[in-house]
């Protein structure tokens, strides 16, 4: 079977579940062009991938987490293991071993690399031998079904590999005392910083959420960060009903469970790749977290009524807005993309949906069209920091820098949407940052001429605050977001 357009995270191409799976949501992926260019930046860059992605062939898991970790630098991984386990022809398993080694070592690089300096004091270590301790370490601290022997040996064997048989000796005498000791404590200033080393979160992020929220909602969140998100589908009830499509699933001995406070939403909790699910090619479902259905609700498209998405790619919240429509809108999806927005097209045809939308590539700040607009989503790109649990890497490449950065994107996003508005039209602003600055900031006041309208179009209350919708990992299960709407007042 061809593997679908959609843009999927590695986890979901192996079809994994349980402790070694992440997954997409469509805002997870709402970045500005400084914010895409910025994350592209590491060691190796595309040419080493692209290099170790020919030496893929025939190599044992962690080898290629290596070849991955090397290629990928400050965490931009996903991008590189993929192309490294195309070109391979390991096992399913031995896949998800290699997945699950990279996970381990990008989600808690800070404890990892603090145990390894305790034990290499004085010495200086090359990169290279830093990432193979890093691996070992990773197995022996969070792998724990792996023996302690042949966690030594392989680590041993890597050197070799990764050309640097002179640390043979160090890396041996280094992981032996790792795999010896499964518990590891260090004395820290204070609970910012233990938080930050247990939890592999920068200090600053700890201090700003420690700020906002209070030092025990800081830390719940960040140990969050680190738990393995659901698997979550939504149903497109254009074909299919909820129920329907769970009795598909159980057919296929798939179990599923719906959650009703996001009744179209269903939780899998098996191992299988979305496009290997029953009704894939029909266009009965699509991934993504409920989280991210609550703009939609918010907006609640009404018969009749003309609709834009700016920020739409890959389309996530826009086949959303066309199932709920039923085709009684006029509907427009605008995206700066052209490659994303392509994406999006391809999407809404397995969804049967591609009638009912039309795409537009543009600007958002320089785009104009005849008329006005009923109602406009605006998914605006953002440091994407309620989403470090389905991409980990995050945490490693924002600064706050990125925040004020963003914050004033947003702005000018926001200023240029209220002017394709009808003079009664309704703005709803989301985002998948936890932050403020990209969130209530914008609306406390809001833009001069508009008023925040409470949200209650069936949004459950416990998402509700104040007048904005938000989602917190640890507190509802969902990925972190915010949502807003505004009309003129």
């Amino acid at each position: 079977m061809k593997a679908p357009a959609v843009p999927m995270n590695l986890s979901q191409r192996l079809g994994l579940s349980g402790k070694s799976r992440l997954h997409w949501s469509s805002s997870a992926r709402s970045f500005s062009s400084n914010m895409r260019a910025s994350s592209t930046t590491h060691s190796g860059g595309s040419g080493e991938a692209g290099e170790n992605a020919m030496a893929a062939k025939g190599i044992e898991p962690r080898k290629l987490a290596y070849l991955a970790i090397r290629s990928s630098g400050d965490g931009s991984l996903e991008s590189a293991l993929d192309a490294l386990l195309d070109k391979s022809d390991i096992a399913t398993n031995d896949k998800s071993l290699t997945y699950a080694i990279c996970m381990a070592v990008l989600r808690n690089r800070f404890k990892i690399d603090k145990i390894i300096d305790s034990l290499v004091t004085g010495k200086k270590i090359d990169d290279e031998v830093r990432d193979v301790l890093r691996i070992g370490a990773a197995q022996s601290l969070y792998l724990s079904k792996i023996p302690p022997h042949a966690i030594v040996s392989t680590a041993v064997e890597l050197t070799k590999f990764a050309k640097k048989s002179s640390a043979s000796g160090l890396v041996n005498a280094i992981m032996r005392k790792i795999v010896s000791q499964k518990e590891w404590d260090f004395v820290c200033r204070d609970e910012i910083e233990r938080i930050s080393l247990e939890t592999s979160h920068p200090q600053w992020l700890i201090e700003r959420w420690e700020k906002a929220q209070g030092l025990d909602f800081a830390r719940k969140l960040a140990t969050t960060n680190n738990d393995e998100p659901p698997f979550t589908i939504r149903t497109n009830t254009r074909l299919i009903t909820v129920e329907d499509l769970q009795e598909r699933f159980a057919e296929a001995d798939i179990s599923s469970e719906i959650d009703e406070r996001t009744p179209e939403y269903l939780y899998i909790d098996r191992r299988h790749a979305p496009y290997k699910l029953p009704g894939w090619d029909e266009g009965l479902f699509s991934v993504q977290d409920p989280a991210f259905g609550l703009p939609v609700w918010a907006l609640a498209p009404r018969p009749g009524e003309r609709i834009l998405e700016i920020g739409c790619a890959p389309g996530g919240k826009l086949s959303h807005l066309a199932e709920i429509a039923g085709g009684d809108v006029e509907l427009h999806g605008l995206d700066i993309s052209e490659s994303r927005l392509a994406t999006t097209r391809e999407n809404l045809t397995r969804l049967r949906l591609a009638e009912d939308v039309t795409l537009h590539l543009a600007d958002a700040r320089q785009f104009s069209m005849p008329g006005h607009f009923d109602a406009i989503l605006l998914d605006a790109p953002c440091t994407s920091l309620g989403v470090i649990r389905r991409h980990p890497e995050i945490r490693y490449r924002r600064s706050p820098d990125d925040i004020a950065r963003t914050s004033m994107l947003q702005m000018e996003l926001i200023e240029s949407a209220i002017a394709l508005l009808k003079p009664d039209g309704r703005l709803v602003y989301c985002s998948c940052s936890t932050e403020p600055e990209e969130g209530e900031a914008h609306f406390s006041p809001p833009p001069e001429g508009f008023e925040v309208r409470r949200i209650i179009s069936g949004i459950p209350t416990e998402f509700i605050v104040g007048d904005f919708v938000r989602t917190w990992p640890h507190l509802h299960g969902l990925d972190g977001s915010f949502c807003a709407v505004i009309r003129r007042s």
